[in-house]
């Protein structure tokens, strides 16, 4: 009963915020214009007014999330989230990310509230899952790009050893820098997708007339990989000093190449450790089960034979 009056008091709340927001037509205007458009099926009507009804409440989350931009500090930590995850950053794309997250925001509310009404919980509880569900919306697609960068990084710098070899090998062949980063990224479309889309964006920065070492710095800048970007100062200051490049490419690929071993046997000492838990709860019960379970059932018939 509290969940229908609650539905029943948000949509009156909504048709009195739509009623008072609508502009006001002149009924001689109206009239006339009922008499020159065109009569619609009521499949039509209803389809029409389910986009006008879409449109209105994107255009009020457009316009909220822009006040909330308008108002917020940390704008910049969060576009560079969206560039670390291979997103855009203009206007419109920033506008729609938060949009999102007001509907994330508005959804989980709506479910807080129907679980605070429906559970037998104190009314400290219940203020607590009101509040706490919205929050978890609004940061639920922060946490999603997070995800994305991060996998985004890790799949760079996996594959950022031979894809330096190659570059060294265009290098010592006689192309030069840009024109073997550009051969770099057409020969690793399959191999590397992420990091011969970078490089092939970086390419066409340097042919657009940027100079190296801006399109390199907006390169680092447009990933997470610690790797890439100590490859990006390494290529900066080769440019700057005019050091051989193609010696400093091998140094640093042999380098990258021991991080990554080091790395796998890291993760293969973890292994031993991570099977613990498993192997407490799940394998070592059943093997006691499977062991203990006929030596029990012989004792049983044992004394089960030695009754009266």
């Amino acid at each position: 009963m509290e969940i229908i009056s609650l539905i029943i008091m948000v949509s009156a709340i909504v048709y009195v915020i739509y009623e008072f927001s609508a502009e006001e037509i002149d009924e001689s205007v109206s009239r006339r214009l009922q008499e020159y458009t065109p009569v619609l099926s009521e499949e039509e009507q209803k389809k029409k007014e389910e986009e006008i009804s879409s449109e209105f409440i994107r255009e009020s989350l457009r316009k909220i999330a822009q006040n909330i931009i308008n108002n917020s500090k940390n704008i910049i930590i969060q576009k560079q989230a969206l560039t670390e995850a291979g997103m855009a950053t203009d206007d419109d794309s920033f506008i729609n990310h938060i949009s999102k997250k007001l509907m994330y925001a508005v959804f989980f509310g709506i479910i807080g509230v129907l679980v605070a009404i429906a559970g037998e919980v104190s009314p400290l509880n219940k203020l607590m899952l009101i509040i706490f569900f919205p929050l978890v919306g609004f940061r639920l697609p922060d946490m999603k790009i997070k995800r994305i960068a991060k996998k985004r990084a890790e799949e760079v710098t996996y594959t950022l050893p031979d894809a330096i070899d190659l570059l060294s090998v265009c290098v010592e062949a006689g192309l030069g820098l840009d024109s073997a980063i550009i051969r770099v990224a057409r020969e690793q479309e399959l191999s590397a997708p992420v990091l011969a889309q970078e490089f092939k964006r970086t390419g066409k920065d340097i042919v657009a007339g940027i100079s190296r070492a801006d399109a390199f710095k907006a390169l680092a800048k447009r990933n997470a990989s610690p790797e890439l970007r100590s490859f990006i100062s390494l290529l900066v200051q080769s440019d700057r000093l005019g050091t051989s490049i193609s010696q400093s490419l091998k140094v640093y690929s042999d380098s990258l190449r021991i991080k990554r071993r080091q790395r796998a046997e890291e993760l293969a000492s973890k292994a031993s450790i991570k099977m613990t838990i498993p192997l407490v709860l799940f394998i070592l019960p059943a093997t006691f089960i499977v062991i203990m379970t006929p030596a029990a059932l012989g004792i049983f018939k044992t004394f089960m034979g030695m009754g009266p």
